[in-house]
C-alpha cells in the first residue's frame, strides 16, 4: 500500500510545492510573471501526474493509451484535487521573496 498509494501522493505533493518555487527562481518578478508561473506549474504538474499514472499502470498503460487516450488526462485532472491547493499556496508564497517588485 505504501508504494502504491502513499509514495506517489507524497511525491506529487512535494512536486506541487517545488515546481512553482523553482519556476519563481528562474522567471522574473512581477504579477504577470506570477500568473505565468501558476499556468506553467499547472501544465507541468498535470503532465507529471499523467506520466505517474501511466507508470503505475505498468504494462497495461500501452493498451489503455491505445483504447482510451483521454483516460490519463482524466486521471491527471482528478489528481489536481491533491496538487492544486498545494500549488496555489506555493505560488501565493512567491511574492514574499521578491526583491525588486512590490506586491
Amino acid at each position: 500500500m505504501t508504494t502504491d498509494l502513499v509514495l506517489p501522493l507524497a511525491l506529487l505533493a512535494i512536486a506541487a510545492w517545488l515546481v512553482p518555487w523553482r519556476l519563481g527562481r528562474l522567471l522574473p518578478e512581477g504579477v504577470g510573471w506570477l500568473v505565468t508561473i501558476g499556468g506553467l506549474s499547472a501544465v507541468i504538474l498535470a503532465l507529471l501526474s499523467g506520466a505517474g499514472f501511466a507508470y503505475l499502470y505498468g504494462d497495461a498503460a500501452g493498451s489503455v493509451w491505445q483504447t482510451a487516450p483521454g483516460h490519463f488526462v482524466l486521471l491527471a485532472a482528478r489528481s489536481a484535487l491533491l496538487w492544486g491547493p498545494i500549488m496555489v499556496l506555493s505560488v501565493a508564497n512567491l511574492p514574499r521573496h521578491w526583491r525588486e517588485k512590490t506586491w
